[in-house]
This record gives C-alpha cells, sequence and structure tokens, in this order.
C-alpha cells in the first residue's frame, strides 16, 4: 500500500479533507491587498491623476474577480483621480482665459 493519506474527492484543501486535523479547525485564510487599489490611493494623494485613474480601474476589476480586499482603497484613489484631473482641468481653462483677457493692443487703420 503506498504512504500518501487518502484526500476526499474535488478537495481543493489537502489538509481540509482529512477528518480531525488541525487545519481544517483554522480561521479561513485571511484575503490578501489588491495592489492596484493601493498603488491608486497613492497616486491619487500623491496627485498623478492619469495614474490613479487607471490603477483604480484595474483595482476595481481585479478585486471583484479574485475576491481580494482593497475595494475601499480603490474607490478612494478613483474619486481623488477624478479630482484631481477635474481641478488640473479647471486650472488650465482658468489660465488660458486669463492669459486671453489681458488689454488688447490698439488697432490703427
Amino acid at each position: 500500500m503506498s504512504s500518501q493519506p487518502v484526500y476526499a474527492p474535488y478537495s481543493p484543501d489537502p489538509a481540509s479533507a482529512v477528518p480531525g486535523s488541525q487545519a481544517a479547525a483554522q480561521a479561513p485564510a485571511r484575503r490578501t491587498l489588491n495592489m492596484p487599489a493601493l498603488f491608486s490611493l497613492i497616486t491619487g494623494v500623491l496627485l498623478i491623476s492619469p495614474v490613479a485613474i487607471v490603477l483604480g480601474h484595474i483595482g476595481i476589476v481585479q478585486v471583484r474577480r479574485r475576491r481580494q480586499s482593497g475595494m475601499i482603497l480603490a474607490v478612494v484613489g478613483l474619486v481623488l483621480g477624478y479630482l484631481g484631473f477635474i481641478a488640473t482641468v479647471a486650472a488650465l481653462v482658468a489660465l488660458v482665459l486669463f492669459v486671453n483677457s489681458g488689454p488688447t493692443p490698439p488697432t490703427s487703420f
């Protein structure tokens, strides 16, 4: 007879298939933190808006698919990214309006 233990069919974790084992009595494994979600928050705080927006969207998709933690980080990074983008566009519009509102040179005909 072989020395390998007998596992339940289709068992994802061999330790949990053996009745009375220590691993079966432990709490479920902790979910991992999604890195794009974390980096979205960091780049959002640093006002690097395009990177925060892209990483936030990637983070949300990965958190849903992989069942990871970090959804709040991705959403906050997205919000900060979009707010930074809106502020940048508003500042550029204000700058253009300010430059164009100066005195016009007199015209002579």
